[in-house]
């Protein structure tokens, strides 16, 4: 097999137990691994067949984005608009099983491409997706189908969930909101979710991985989040992953029904928790400004469970929400990961935008590390999909890996190369990303893919895509009013 060798950059190495930088410091790959990171005058270090100049640039283990949207996002619409939680959905597009999906299923696999190429551009080499439930019914389409086929033939490492639920919600014509539960729709979708999991079992595909995804704690029973426990162990102790305590009126209208417990503590008391469980958002617990309630043991219930937590600061901070707080949760011992659950897929932008509002909320400088946002983009998210392999630099770890450039006049005179990387590389792009030994990107444009043409595939389906969602609206409003533009738009007659 051939050897690769990054030389001449800042690497970021793991010790063992941390993550340290290397300056002008070399990783060597041989095949899907990691065969030496250290210095090239190290007479252990292999001689390379080919070299990647990494001079200028940050080499990094690749980034690990725990809950990625991997759809054409339209949460972008709400930026600045309103204090709205959904999307309007008509009753009768959701009582009936033929009504057809605003997109088709070529369109969904033109979001699925241009998902997983912009995944790639930003330096997430693994990620665990989620696609919109605003448009569908009580479950997925076939997104997270044509998700694997972009995975595999882009290079990407991909964990993919089938989204179930049992209840789903629907607009009135007077724009409220209602819930329809029905456990037998929720129960078929669930089969599907084990299908797909079963499915990507029998291809064995050394890069796509199934988990189960009872889509919101909120909209299941406690028998469905009871049978997906059951149905993992049975699928060999499979990830699971759950929306949970995202907003604050899911929050009071628990306590509304259980006012002597935490939701923690009604996910402890059903076994809905552990070290194959990633919850995501779990903003609005016990302790929270917003509650108005004690902290309680939330915190130390989901630590010792030994139960991951995924932060997506930037989707939080657009909607008004903030977690109290990242260095909190932390300092508990809870396994931490982000995710970007928007568009941009920028991990980069959500360890700076976590990391300035952790301070904000503690009041303190030294509050929200760039080290702890960081571990979180990777050894966390490792952690949390059970590989000890992915998430960092070292001999015999799987070899992903992203590098960012710094030497653009924008990023300045670099000091700390982490520092710059955080706080002066907004674009979120990659200059080299390799995923199991294969460069995936380079310089900066997925190899294989016309990305014009992929662009203009996508820009169409979105702008369908939002025509659709506004058709739905029940007011019967045009575009620009149900979703309307952040300075008045002027278009030419």
């Amino acid at each position: 097999m051939s050897k690769v060798a990054i030389k001449g950059g800042w690497v970021v190495s793991w010790d063992g137990s941390a993550h340290r930088i290397l300056e002008d410091g070399v990783v060597v790959t041989e095949g899907d691994r990691i065969a030496f990171v250290g210095f090239s005058d190290d007479p252990a270090c292999p001689e390379a067949d080919r070299v990647i100049d990494a001079t200028g640039k940050l080499v990094s283990p690749g980034l690990i984005n725990l809950h990625a949207i991997a759809n054409l996002d339209l949460q972008v619409l709400r930026m600045d608009v309103g204090d709205e939680e959904s999307f309007a959905k008509p009753a009768s597009f959701l009582m009936d099983p033929d009504a057809p999906f605003i997109l088709t299923d070529d369109e969904y696999r033109v979001s699925a491409d241009f998902s997983v190429a912009t995944l790639l551009k930003a330096g997430s080499t693994t990620y665990a997706s989620v696609t919109t439930s605003a448009s569908k019914r009580w479950e997925d389409t076939i997104e997270p189908y044509a998700l694997a086929e972009s995975s595999e033939r882009m290079g990407a490492r991909a964990w993919l969930g089938h989204f179930y639920m049992e209840g789903c919600s629907y607009t009135e014509s007077d724009g409220t909101t209602k819930m329809v539960w029905d456990s037998e729709r929720g129960r078929a979708a669930m089969d599907h979710g084990i299908e797909l999991v079963k499915y990507l079992q029998k291809r064995n595909h050394p890069l796509v991985t199934g988990f189960l995804f009872p889509v919101r704690t909120d909209s299941c029973s406690d028998d469905m989040l009871k049978e997906t426990m059951r149905q993992a162990d049975l699928l060999g102790g499979v990830h699971v992953r759950s929306h949970f305590a995202q907003r604050p009126g899911e929050y009071r209208e628990f306590k509304s029904r259980n006012p002597n417990r935490s939701m923690v503590e009604w996910l402890q008391d059903i076994g809905f928790l552990g070290p194959r469980v990633c919850l995501t958002h779990v903003i609005y617990i016990a302790g929270h400004s917003a509650t108005g309630d004690p902290p309680g043991d939330d915190l130390k219930i989901l630590a010792d469970s030994g139960t991951s937590a995924c932060h997506c600061p930037v989707v939080s901070a657009r909607g008004g929400k903030r977690l109290e707080s990242f260095s909190r949760y932390v300092e508990a011992g809870i396994n931490m990961g982000l995710g970007t659950d928007t568009f941009p897929p920028n991990m980069v932008d959500e360890m700076l935008i976590g990391s300035l509002v952790n301070k904000t909320v503690e009041g303190e400088r030294s509050a929200g590390t760039i080290r702890d946002f960081y571990n979180a983009s990777t050894i966390g998210g490792a952690k949390a999909l059970g590989r000890d392999d992915l998430g960092r630099l070292a001999a015999g770890c799987t070899a992903d890996i992203s590098v960012f450039n710094l030497s653009n006049l924008a990023h300045g005179p670099v000091d700390d190369p982490m520092r710059t990387l955080i706080h002066a590389s907004h674009d979120g792009q990659c200059d080299t990303v390799m995923v199991g030994g294969k460069v995936v990107v380079e310089d900066g444009r997925v190899v294989g893919v016309d990305e014009e043409e992929l662009g203009r595939r996508a820009r169409e389906a979105w702008l369908k895509y939002k025509a659709g969602m506004v058709s739905w609206h029940p007011a019967g409003l045009a575009s620009d009013a149900v979703f309307p533009p952040l300075l008045p738009m002027v278009r030419r007659a």
